[in-house]
Protein backbone atom coordinates (compact mmCIF):
# COMPACT_ATOMS: atom_id res chain seq x y z
CA UNK A 1 0.00 0.00 0.00
CA UNK A 2 1.31 3.43 -1.26
CA UNK A 3 0.40 6.42 1.59
CA UNK A 4 1.70 10.11 1.68
CA UNK A 5 3.10 11.74 4.25
CA UNK A 6 0.66 14.78 5.19
CA UNK A 7 3.80 17.28 5.94
CA UNK A 8 6.62 16.21 3.60
CA UNK A 9 4.07 14.72 0.76
CA UNK A 10 6.41 11.98 0.30
CA UNK A 11 5.12 8.78 -0.86
CA UNK A 12 6.42 5.77 0.89
CA UNK A 13 5.29 1.63 0.48
CA UNK A 14 3.92 0.34 3.22
CA UNK A 15 4.36 -3.25 3.94
CA UNK A 16 0.59 -4.66 3.95
CA UNK A 17 0.62 -6.76 7.07
CA UNK A 18 2.00 -4.12 9.61
CA UNK A 19 -0.71 -2.73 12.45
CA UNK A 20 -0.32 1.08 10.61
CA UNK A 21 -0.76 0.33 7.11
CA UNK A 22 -4.36 -1.95 8.70
CA UNK A 23 -5.63 1.24 10.66
CA UNK A 24 -4.91 3.35 7.28
CA UNK A 25 -6.82 1.12 5.14
CA UNK A 26 -9.71 0.62 7.77
CA UNK A 27 -9.98 3.98 8.78
CA UNK A 28 -8.57 6.22 5.97
CA UNK A 29 -9.45 9.45 7.70
CA UNK A 30 -5.95 8.51 9.88
CA UNK A 31 -3.13 10.86 9.21
CA UNK A 32 0.22 9.08 8.02
CA UNK A 33 3.33 10.62 8.66
CA UNK A 34 6.91 9.24 7.63
CA UNK A 35 9.11 8.04 9.71
CA UNK A 36 11.26 11.31 9.72
CA UNK A 37 8.66 13.80 10.44
CA UNK A 38 7.27 11.46 12.71
CA UNK A 39 10.93 11.79 14.67
CA UNK A 40 11.41 15.06 14.02
CA UNK A 41 7.75 16.03 15.60
CA UNK A 42 8.67 14.24 18.65
CA UNK A 43 11.91 15.31 19.27
CA UNK A 44 10.76 18.85 19.06
CA UNK A 45 7.75 17.92 21.29
CA UNK A 46 10.08 16.68 24.43
CA UNK A 47 12.26 19.63 23.78
CA UNK A 48 9.11 22.45 24.11
CA UNK A 49 8.23 20.28 27.20
CA UNK A 50 11.17 20.51 28.68
CA UNK A 51 11.85 23.96 28.16
CA UNK A 52 9.58 24.84 31.13
CA UNK A 53 7.38 27.09 28.92
CA UNK A 54 5.09 24.73 28.11
CA UNK A 55 2.06 24.24 30.34
CA UNK A 56 1.54 20.49 31.15
CA UNK A 57 -1.76 19.38 32.29
CA UNK A 58 -0.59 17.10 34.35
CA UNK A 59 1.14 17.65 37.38
CA UNK A 60 4.22 17.07 36.37
CA UNK A 61 7.18 15.47 39.37
CA UNK A 62 9.94 14.95 37.18
CA UNK A 63 11.73 15.80 33.88
CA UNK A 64 9.90 14.44 31.20
CA UNK A 65 11.95 12.00 28.83
CA UNK A 66 15.12 13.13 27.44
CA UNK A 67 14.70 11.45 23.86
CA UNK A 68 11.98 9.83 22.15
CA UNK A 69 11.66 6.01 21.72
CA UNK A 70 12.77 4.91 18.17
CA UNK A 71 10.13 4.91 16.48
Amino acid sequence: MKAQCILCETVDELDDKKFKTKQLRNKPIRMYLCPECETRIAQKTVERINSGKFEFHKPKTKKFIEKPANL
